[in-house]
């Protein structure tokens, strides 16, 4: 058998991550979960939305080599912040900006029929450590946590009683599943 592409194998890393944040998300009590959403107009997908009772997270799941650090830099100077993630000790910054692109899509798709719905980037690194004390860390509205903090954050979320089944079908019917060759 011959070698593996880059972009094979990058994709084999990615769908294992995925995978993993799938499975802690089944644990989240009260939330539906819609995994791998098609972006409409575009080859790209949502990793996981996940509609809970505070709002919709819309997560995109990353696979880093263990033992990878996640943290935030301010790379600004005394008079402005200039918040940047790394990880691994590289500017992952094009991260967060990719996952506000998709809370966009997202709160597009949702529109007027569905009123004000909170919806929230997150970043859930499957493999990566976090510094002491280990906490969430946000950077330009996106939240990055680890994988099993993630059913906390959107199960616990609380906010203004949303209808989540409701919320969710709707979802369902304006993204739908990303097509798989």
């Amino acid at each position: 058998m011959g070698e593996l592409s880059q972009s094979t194998i990058a994709w084999k890393v990615g769908a294992e991550g995925e995978a993993r944040v799938a499975e802690v998300l089944a644990q989240a009590p009260g939330v539906e979960v819609l995994h791998d959403r098609r972006i409409p107009g575009s080859r790209a997908n949502i990793d996981h939305i996940a509609v809970g009772p505070g709002g919709v997270f819309v997560i995109d799941a990353k696979k880093y080599k263990e033992g990878s650090l996640v943290e935030i830099r301010d790379k600004g100077g005394l008079l402005r912040r200039d918040l940047r993630l790394y990880v691994g000790g590289r500017d992952r910054s094009k991260l967060v900006d990719g996952v506000r692109g998709q809370v966009d899509v997202v709160r597009t798709a949702l529109g007027p029929e569905m009123g004000r719905v909170p919806v929230v980037g997150v970043l859930c690194f499957v493999g990566a450590t976090w510094g002491f004390p280990a906490r969430p860390r946000t950077v330009d509205g996106v939240t990055a946590v680890w994988p099993k903090r993630l059913p906390k954050l959107v199960a616990g979320s609380r906010g203004p009683g949303l209808d989540v089944v409701r919320v969710a079908a709707y979802l369902r019917a304006v993204l739908p599943p990303a097509a798989r060759s």
